[in-house]
């Protein structure tokens, strides 16, 4: 069901279709591995937490084939580090315990594109100009590296974004102690493979 929607009833009424169908699955399949685990919810914390990109093409749950309720999902375009996305970590961590954080970047994020073209004076309306000042950092610092710029670019964001969470009072903690890592990822849209930084 990949088909664009020429409307916004057209979406609504898709979401309203799929999730009659889903609870249609949840009622009459119990036995499906994804729906027994959800049972056992509040038995067990997700095995790790997420900060990748808001782009429909990056669902880590499906990318990384894992259930529902194993993943903590933290979504941003860009999968820039603000305060919210920082917070939502720390809780992931801190509450949950949480042993992992991977922060993934992927190819054609239009979010970093829009970073790059800011860069070269282009504007924004509202407050993408400021989410793509949040990724200038990253451009700047992948400036003279040589190959794909729009890669290099997204590779240097993730890096950032780890140092970004490195710095967080309550995430070093963890790493120092041994019960957090955190780790950097870039996602292939292309091909559907992901490189661990």
């Amino acid at each position: 069901m990949a088909s664009s929607t020429s409307s916004a009833d057209d979406a609504l009424a898709r979401l309203k279709t799929g999730h009659e169908e889903f609870v249609k699955l949840v009622d009459e399949a119990r036995e499906i591995r994804s729906f027994d685990r959800l049972a056992q919810a509040n038995a067990r914390p997700p095995m790790a937490s997420v900060l990748t990109c808001s782009d429909s093409r990056v669902a880590p749950e499906i990318i990384f084939n894992q259930d529902l309720g194993d993943i903590y999902v933290v979504r941003q375009a860009g999968n820039v580090v603000t305060m919210s996305e920082r917070a939502s970590l720390e809780f992931a961590a801190a509450v949950f315990k949480c042993p992992l954080i991977v922060v993934m970047g992927h190819s054609q994020c239009r979010a970093v594109q829009s970073a790059i073209d800011a860069g070269l004076g282009k504007t924004f309306p509202g407050d993408i100009q400021e989410l793509a000042s949040l990724i200038a950092p990253a451009v700047a610092h992948a400036k003279e590296t040589s190959g794909d710029r729009l890669e290099n670019v997204t590779l240097q964001n993730v890096r950032m974004s780890v140092q970004q969470l490195l710095r967080s009072e309550v995430l070093s903690s963890l790493v120092d102690a041994g019960t957090l890592k955190i780790v950097g990822a870039y996602y292939s849209v292309e091909s559907g493979k992901i490189r661990f930084l």
